[in-house]
């Protein structure tokens, strides 16, 4: 055979075996993830992408999410909810609200990334992100006691300094991720879809 035939036969294979549902990824989220370019820091994936931005872990009761069910998925939300972590009764609450949502979603398995630290316009105090931190440890908890489908990543120390104080540097506004902050976002949800 010619060389120059070669490498066309070569792609038609590999195309002739590319399997799109293996390929579908489910991203869910708020407005972190509406604004990340999932196509950029995905591309052998096929992203499908239900954010929405101000989203609140309770508007998943109004999503349609089937097309999730079965298939590896990535949920990063939560950020819009913090407001209900400074009492114990309402963190108890969206903590609830949190697992039941999730569990609906039956993708296999679901990534569940932890909430980021903040610092929106620069005018949050870091206790916001102290209640986030402990947000963040009760939900990896909780997910230890469900059912298996579901990977905690805890990606909160990658863009907090001092424990307390958000990333400037991987940040656009302190509450969106800069294309720095979706990098490491992207590089460590591939850890786990690998």
């Amino acid at each position: 055979m010619k060389k120059w035939l070669f490498f066309p036969w070569i792609l038609f294979l590999w195309a002739c075996d590319y399997d799109d549902d293996d390929a579908r990824v489910c991203f869910i989220g708020d407005s972190i993830t509406y604004q990340w370019d999932l196509e950029y820091f995905f591309p052998q994936y096929m992203p499908l992408k239900h954010a929405k931005n101000g989203a609140m872990i309770q508007d998943l009761d109004d999503w349609d999410l089937r097309e999730c069910r079965g298939i590896p998925s990535v949920i990063l939300m939560g950020t819009n909810n913090s407001s209900e972590f400074f009492d114990e009764e309402r963190r108890n609450a969206f903590l609830q609200k949190f697992y039941t949502r999730i569990e609906k979603i039956q993708a296999a398995p679901l990534i569940v990334v932890s909430i980021l630290p903040r610092n929106f316009q620069r005018q949050q105090s870091s206790r916001v992100n102290e209640v986030i931190r402990n947000v963040n440890n009760r939900v990896e908890k909780g997910l230890d006691s469900l059912n298996g489908r579901f990977e905690y990543l805890d990606v909160y120390p990658l863009f907090a300094q001092d424990e307390y104080d958000a990333r400037m540097d991987l940040f656009k506004d302190g509450l969106h991720p800069n294309i720095a902050g979706q990098e490491i976002l992207a590089s460590e949800v591939l850890k786990v879809l690998r």
